[in-house]
């Protein structure tokens, strides 16, 4: 049997009556076409227009906000879940933080997470200009930014218990973990905060096609943890070969030659009563981590399909639409398993008193 005839329909961001065209002869749009920041929302506006579902790959935080503000409530009334950050390292991070929770006992949860990227390889590191360009864009618009979020209407902020954790210093040693680390800028920080403030602010969960019951357990699982651990403040800080980024990309001898490895460090406390009392310092450490054999770039391609998958395969079970991060919207579902099944461990490392 000849295999099926594939089909191509020819978009340009330019035009966007052929993005409209594209949105809706489809059901999701996998946007790899970046910097968003230059091409990304005549795409984001096609989808949400048609009630098609949007992920992309790249984290660029005034992008990600600017879409929020714009699109979200016209997306939750078409039905168009538009979801950033859908790749490396914002997935590993959303998703190695939530398996991270849930190693805390019951009635345990931490204050302070700290996570610790490790990029491993036994050739030179280089990485693609894309990701260089959409860096430099993320700095450059920091002060839209900073406008975008002083311009929308400011929300009290939760208390975090416990004595407040100091800022360290931008190179820091880690004894436990054996490694030290340079304290970088990251949008995953920015990611994680987004999709604590949506999880406070809808504590029962989003509102769904058919809404269930593992979704509601999610949001009741971390909410006990955020309600005194408030892992609300995420540094950080990577632990990286500082080399060169090339338009060119990498080899594929470059990529087989590489890893990635994320540590998450998260101190609290055994009994979250003591959370709140704020001459107690934090009584517990543990440790967990995410891997694969490979820095990046196949990872996000497995990342973005496997959200892809699940979204597909299980539509109803997720909001009807709107404009989300991703740790907020896959992570009740199976999309850990997915990645595990995919090369992508999360594993427990250690849990220790102090």
């Amino acid at each position: 049997m000849p295999p099926p005839q594939i089909f191509f329909i020819t978009a340009d961001t330019s035009y966007p009556n052929s993005l409209a065209r594209l949105a809706a002869q489809t059901k999701i749009i996998l946007n790899c076409v970046g910097p968003f920041w230059l091409y990304g929302q005549s795409m984001v506006s096609a989808c949400v227009d048609s009630g098609c579902d949007y992920l992309h790959i790249y984290s660029e935080p005034e992008f990600m906000e600017r879409m929020g503000a714009l699109y979200h409530e016209r997306a939750v009334e078409k039905g168009s879940l538009v979801i950033s950050a859908c790749g490396f390292d914002s997935i590993p991070t959303e998703m190695g933080m939530i398996f991270h929770l849930s190693q805390w006992a019951r009635s345990a949860g931490p204050t302070r997470v700290e996570a610790y990227l490790s990029l491993e390889s036994s050739k030179r590191m280089v990485g693609n200009y894309g990701t260089y360009e959409s860096a430099v864009i993320g700095v450059a618009n920091a002060d839209k930014l900073m406008q975008l979020r002083r311009s929308k209407h400011r929300k009290a902020r939760h208390a975090i218990p416990g004595p407040a954790p100091l800022k360290g210093s931008i190179i820091e040693h880690h004894k436990e973990v054996g490694l030290w680390a340079v304290k970088l800028p990251s949008a995953d920080s920015t990611i994680v905060r987004r999709t604590l403030s949506t999880l406070a602010e809808n504590p029962h969960g989003l509102p769904g096609v058919n809404e269930i019951k593992k979704r509601e357990a999610f949001c009741h699982l971390l909410l006990c943890k955020f309600s005194f651990g408030r892992w609300l403040l995420l540094r950080y800080p990577s632990f990286f070969s500082l080399g060169w980024f090339k338009k060119a990309g990498l080899s594929e001898d470059e990529v087989a030659s590489s890893t990635f490895k994320m540590l998450f460090v998260g101190h609290g406390f055994s009994d979250g009563s003591l959370a709140p009392q704020g001459d107690k310092n934090p009584d517990n450490e543990v440790i967990t981590r995410a891997t694969r054999s490979e820095i990046g770039y196949i990872t996000t391609s497995i990342v973005l399909l496997q959200c892809a998958l699940e979204l597909l395969n299980d539509r109803n079970n997720f909001p009807k639409g709107g404009v989300y991060t991703p740790g907020i919207v896959f992570g009740p579902t199976d999309l850990q398993e997915r990645l595990q099944e995919n090369g992508i461990s999360f594993d427990f490392v250690s849990k220790s008193a102090l």
